[in-house]
């Protein structure tokens, strides 16, 4: 759920990303499963199960007497650990929204301590991930701590990166202590078809952010590399995704006034035929104006 919702007495997890929509308010965003879910509450994490999948949810509120990093290395190391016992280890897709993702603490951007305490998490739960990390996303929200959503499977998906961007994994120490846990995309195969799950992608060649200040710019080339994540998860599952009738996206906007400016570049480059809900976030650089992930199936 994105902007300001009431308590609701449905039974499945309800996730408030603490992100508002630009163009409706507020806005839902469903997940649909082919076989009716069970839901439970696991300790801390809310949960939706199917045969083939699970959705797991957990917030960690904000607390100035535990340090970020330690609080997103407990969550992760909950995470993980529920999984495996539930039968469904492989990560396929998490999304993270982290209160002030930008701002300082001790020196060191918010944003680095929660990756440092992921990857720490993963480090020491499920050293096999290694370079085979989920996809994912971290936004910024004004408001609702650490928040994590995840989708998970029994059988593992195939991670995707874009040969125009160092692998985020890789990334030099200048972006912290411990390098972002993630890949650029991730398929995976079903019975029914084929799921191709986008990361958050940005104005980024190689480890670099690029046209710092230039927004038309910026949004060009992360559409690019989307284009280019698509490319190639197309070589590596022998089908096509770029002209899938399933195609759903977020793109998030830092500024509110980039909105109108931002949404004809997309529609121009998108098409019609995809689907865009547009958020305004905090992005995990603060050069960044711009970000976009995407869900394609076929």
């Amino acid at each position: 759920m994105h902007g300001d919702h009431g308590p609701s007495a449905d039974p499945w997890p309800q996730v408030h990303s603490g992100l508002d929509p630009f163009d409706a308010s507020p806005t839902i965003e469903a997940f649909f499963a082919t076989t009716p879910p069970k839901y439970e509450r696991d300790n801390t994490f809310d949960l939706a199960i199917t045969d083939d999948l699970i959705f797991a949810a957990c917030r960690s509120v904000e607390d100035p007497d535990i340090p970020l990093a330690k609080r997103s290395l407990d969550l992760y190391s909950g995470l993980v650990r529920l999984l495996q016992a539930r039968g469904y280890p492989h990560i396929l897709r998490v999304w993270n929204t982290v209160e002030n993702v930008n701002a300082d603490l001790r020196g060191l951007e918010r944003y680095r301590h929660f990756c440092a305490g992921r990857h720490d998490a993963f480090a020491a739960l499920r050293p096999d991930l290694a370079e085979f990390y989920p996809a994912a996303s971290a936004l910024g929200a004004t408001r609702g701590g650490l928040n994590v959503y995840c989708l998970a499977a029994q059988a593992p998906g195939i991670p995707v990166e874009n040969p125009n961007q160092m692998s985020a994994f890789h990334y030099p120490s200048e972006y912290g202590p411990r390098s972002p846990s993630f890949s650029r995309a991730l398929l995976k195969r079903w019975d029914a078809g084929t799921d191709l799950f986008i990361s958050g992608t940005a104005s980024i060649t190689g480890h670099a952010t690029q046209h710092v200040g230039d927004l038309t710019a910026q949004v060009g080339l992360a559409l690019d590399n989307v284009e280019k994540v698509i490319g190639t998860a197309e070589q590596a599952a022998h089908k096509p995704f770029a002209a899938s009738s399933q195609r759903f996206f977020k793109a998030y906007i830092r500024h509110a006034k980039d909105f109108p400016a931002v949404r004809d570049i997309v529609t121009q480059r998108l098409g019609d035929g995809a689907q865009v809900m547009y958020l305004q976030a905090e992005i995990c650089r603060l050069d960044l104006l711009f970000e976009i992930e995407g869900a394609l199936s076929t």
